[in-house]
């Protein structure tokens, strides 16, 4: 027998949301499918991302390239940092294993949230890191607890998303400079901000300009998710030039491809796009939290484009019927939260179809 890595053992396998055409095929629904659990844009990608992906097919045959170039300009016009501060990856979750794999050593102490993205976790187990969690105050990141922590132990990562995944919380700009003052300098402090775009503008962290003061800081963003490129893969990362120099001795070659490429430089700049995008995730989230509270459940205030909320009783069966009759969403008891469900905000109508689709589960089981 072939012999693997003992850090293996005792990993647990991402799952993801399962595709429309497998759901249906295995529970054998003709009528219309609502994915509504892996946190994707319901308006799909911009229409000039579109554009630019049917008329860069005829250069597929074309390595990418490798460096990014118009896309890393683009980025560094908009978020006012050097190029050589940039780093892009298959996705952000790219970068994670990426920097895991670059700044720590078997045994190395990382730090985390509980619950947060939980890419991050496995990638420091299959790296043999003893990892620190820190569990959640009232669905919210314990920004206190963490820097008492970091206070009492060393540690070669502080992992932050924000907002959080799954619970859909923020911690505020006060908190990530208290955070940042106590974090030694020797210890690297990863921020991802998947969700950024979706936050209300004046609450969103220009986490950017900390960047000057806290060499040790990394920012991580994507456009899977408001820019609709989920299914392109591409993500991005800022930070220390040092930093972004070490992450692309590890970078796999022509890592990001072409077509994701001209899509991403594309769609940053379609600002309408944007607009629509958040304006009808807004009007989702309040659709979305008021019915559910009408309903009697727990719904933790969202600033991402989903609603985490407590059924009451083990999430899977809610899950399991919702998923019968069209909806899929998506338990979250791999987190350690039980009866809770996240919803990914939809349509107008897929939002609607969600709550009625609920409501008659709710028949059916109580």
């Amino acid at each position: 027998m072939i012999n693997f890595k003992k850090q293996l053992k005792n990993i647990q396998n991402y799952v993801p949301g399962k595709p429309i055409e497998e759901v249906k095929r295995e529970l054998k629904l003709k009528a219309e499918i609502f994915k509504l659990a892996s946190n994707e844009n319901p308006l799909g990608p911009s229409p000039k991302a579109l554009k630019v992906v049917k008329d860069s097919l005829n250069q597929i045959n074309f390595y990418p390239d490798d460096n990014n170039f118009y896309l890393k300009k683009r980025l560094s016009e908009k978020l006012k940092v050097k190029e050589e501060m940039l780093i892009l990856g298959n996705g952000s979750v790219e970068i994670i294993n990426s920097i895991i794999f670059s700044f720590t050593e078997k045994k190395d102490r990382v730090l985390r949230p509980s619950p947060s993205f939980i890419m991050f976790k496995i990638s420091s187990l299959i790296n043999g890191c003893k990892i620190v969690e820190i569990p959640h105050k009232n669905f919210k990141n314990d920004v206190s607890s963490i820097v008492n922590a970091i206070k009492k132990s060393k540690f070669k990562i502080v992992y932050l998303d924000n907002p959080n995944n799954p619970l859909g919380s923020m911690i505020f700009e006060d908190e990530l400079k208290y955070l940042l003052r106590n974090v030694p300098s020797d210890t690297l402090v990863l921020l991802d901000e998947a969700y950024n775009d979706y936050m209300d503008d004046r609450l969103r962290i220009d986490s950017t300009k900390f960047l000057k003061k806290y060499k040790n800081l990394i920012i991580l963003r994507t456009f899977s998710k408001i820019y609709g490129l989920a299914g392109l893969r591409i993500g991005y990362g800022v930070a220390n030039g040092e930093i972004v120099s070490v992450l692309q001795k590890v970078r796999l070659p022509f890592n990001v491809n072409l077509l994701a490429q001209k899509a991403a430089l594309a769609a940053i700049d379609d600002y309408k796009h944007l607009k629509e995008s958040k304006k009808l995730n807004d009007k989702g989230i309040k659709f979305l939290t008021e019915n559910l509270k009408k309903m009697g459940f727990f719904v933790i205030d969202s600033y991402t484009n989903f609603v985490t909320f407590d059924c009451g009783c083990d999430s899977k069966v809610i899950f399991e019927k919702l998923q019968k009759k069209g909806v899929i969403v998506r338990p979250i008891d791999n987190y350690g939260l039980k009866t809770f469900l996240r919803v990914t905000t939809s349509t107008e109508r897929g939002n609607k179809i969600f709550v009625e689709k609920l409501k008659e589960v709710l028949d059916e089981v109580r």
